[in-house]
Parts: structure tokens; sequence; C-alpha cells
């Protein structure tokens, strides 16, 4: 077989290979809140529900190939693998499990909020338990 064949066939492999996607509670939790803000105190129902439908098509997408976004640079969640997606001024945060089949929505934060800082909060308070921050990530 050829190397352009086996190439192909890794793709097509690739893209027919489709992923469970897990929106944890705490990202449920972000979009609700953001879904709230932008339809009652910004006044804006059909932006929010614009958003709601443009999160959610994003999600969705991520159940195939996955692997096309590319993991963030900052530590420690480069280190961990976490991946970053941008829709509209918003990033959706998740995991992909290879072992599992698996990718996990851990947040949705708006683009103009220190990200580093609100990971850092959000790796801190995800567990009663102490755990450290690449379980808490893994998790």
């Amino acid at each position: 077989m050829s190397f352009l064949n086996r190439l192909r066939a890794r793709l097509l492999n690739r893209m027919l290979n489709k992923y469970k996607v897990i929106v944890l509670p705490e990202a449920q939790q972000d979009m609700r809140e953001i879904i709230l803000y932008i339809a009652y105190e910004l006044a804006a129902p059909q932006a929010a529900i614009n958003l709601q439908i443009a999160l959610n098509e994003a999600i969705n997408s991520l159940s195939m190939m996955p692997d096309r976004i590319k993991i963030v640079d900052e530590h420690p969640w480069r280190e961990v693998g976490v991946r970053r997606i941008c829709i509209k001024n918003y990033y959706i945060y998740f995991l992909i499990s290879e072992k599992e089949n698996l990718v996990q929505i851990m947040a949705v934060i708006y683009s103009g909020c220190d990200q580093k800082n609100i990971l850092n909060y959000m790796s801190k308070t995800a567990t009663d338990d102490s755990q450290d921050t690449e379980d808490i990530i893994k998790k």
C-alpha cells in the first residue's frame, strides 16, 4: 500500500471515529449564566439564543475529530492536553480521552476574562477533596 493510500485510510478512520461528548456540570453552569446574562442583563434575547445555538453546534462538532483543535499553550493545562475552541467571544475548554473515545467539556469562559486566573480558580474549587491540579483537570 502506498504512502498516500495509508494516509487516506488513516484519515478516513479518524473521520469515522465518533467521540461521545459530555458537558460537565461546571460547563453547563457557565453556559447557563452566560445565556441568562445576555438575555436579561443585556436585554438581548435573540443574541442569547444565537450564542446558545453556536455553542451547541461547536460542542456537537467535537464528536468528530476533536484533535483538530490544538492544545492550549498555558501551563499546567498544556501538559494534561486541555484544548480550547473559540466561538464568538467565548472559549470552550475540553479534554479528549482517546481510551474512552470521550470529549469532556470543562468550561465555557468569556474571551475578555483573564483565562489563566479563571482556570486556576476552577481547578482549585472543582472538588472538595484535596486533589492536585492535574487530577482535577483530568476528571
